[in-house]
């Protein structure tokens, strides 16, 4: 039976790990020299990279999603040192805490009963019993690997770099995932304004080359170096101002949330429906629009309706 995992060495001290999440790829960094993995992958997925690669001494967690924190636990409880942002701590209470804060009950009202209990019951299997013994806020660093604030694509993201490999995690999206019919998507983005901060400041450091968690769109590759790299990051901005542009066509008529995420994603091309992450980015366009006082809702016990003024 083939690995369920992978390893490539991208330099002496950087191993690439090369998993998949359903049909999507899930990319994670383990620095050997120092004993640093990047991500934690799954609750299930973390015991195959550990058979692979042997228990590591310390974890760090790039953000407070499932396929990213759900191994945590056993590592904690293996007596590897987990460290993430205060931030995703604070997200990663406990499973029950974590999805609602992905997908909480507003959202499941765009969907049937039966979709959205399954969504809860297998995010919930992924994310398992999440467990940080330690957090840092700003910046962290510990044997060469430098861990950085990159807000936007959820609280608490960070994004790290060792022997000059920048590990973005989910922190860049490019212009969005490439997977099958079922999972190609959008960007997914909490905050439009952290986002194009962190994209900003990215583009200001240098490096090899880059490893996103999943294979983003343009280039749907586990490694970008030279300038695929730059090429990248700049997509994802233009991503964010096409994504704006088609919400300002959409907004000029009524929407409720579901309706104007179920159009962003048709204008945007992607032919899948409605999914929960795709709420998350509308609602951030949303909240981008109200924080401008551009954004009208009207509000009918607990269903709000939005037009651009």
């Amino acid at each position: 039976m083939a690995p369920k995992v992978a390893t490539r060495e991208l330099t002496d001290r950087v191993i690439l790990i090369e998993g998949w999440y359903g049909d999507v790829a899930l990319n994670l960094i383990y620095v050997r020299d120092q004993g640093i993995l990047l991500d934690t992958s799954t609750s299930g997925m973390i015991k195959d990279i550990v058979g692979e690669l042997g228990m590591p001494k310390l974890a760090i967690v790039t953000h407070p999603h499932e396929d990213h924190a759900g191994g945590s636990r056993f590592l904690a409880d293996n007596g590897v040192e987990v460290v993430s942002h205060e931030l995703a701590k604070a997200f990663l209470h406990n499973a029950q805490v974590n999805v609602d804060h992905f997908f909480p009950v507003r959202f499941r009202r765009c969907f049937s009963q039966d979709y959205a209990d399954s969504f809860v019951k297998s995010y919930m299997g992924f994310i398992g019993s999440p467990r940080i013994t330690r957090v840092f806020k700003g910046s962290f660093e510990a044997g060469g690997v430098k861990c950085i604030e990159a807000f936007g694509h959820a609280p608490g993201t960070i994004v790290c770099i060792a022997d000059g490999v920048m590990f973005t995690s989910d922190a860049v999206q490019g212009t969005g995932l490439k997977g099958s019919s079922t999972t190609d998507s959008i960007p997914q983005i909490s905050s439009i304004e952290d986002y194009l901060v962190t994209l900003n400041r990215l583009m200001r450091i240098k490096v090899n080359s880059i490893v996103p968690a999943h294979n983003f769109l343009p280039y749907g590759k586990r490694v970008l170096e030279g300038d695929e790299a730059y090429s990248f990051l700049q997509s994802s901005v233009d991503a964010v101002l096409r994504l704006l542009e088609i919400s300002e066509s959409i907004l000029s008529k009524p929407a409720t949330l579901c309706e104007f995420a179920e159009e962003l994603l048709r204008q945007y091309g992607v032919k899948r429906g409605l999914y929960p992450q795709a709420l998350i980015t509308a609602n951030a366009i949303l909240n981008f629009y109200r924080r401008r006082g551009v954004l009208s809702v009207v509000s009918e016990g607990d269903v709000e309706v939005y037009k651009l003024a």
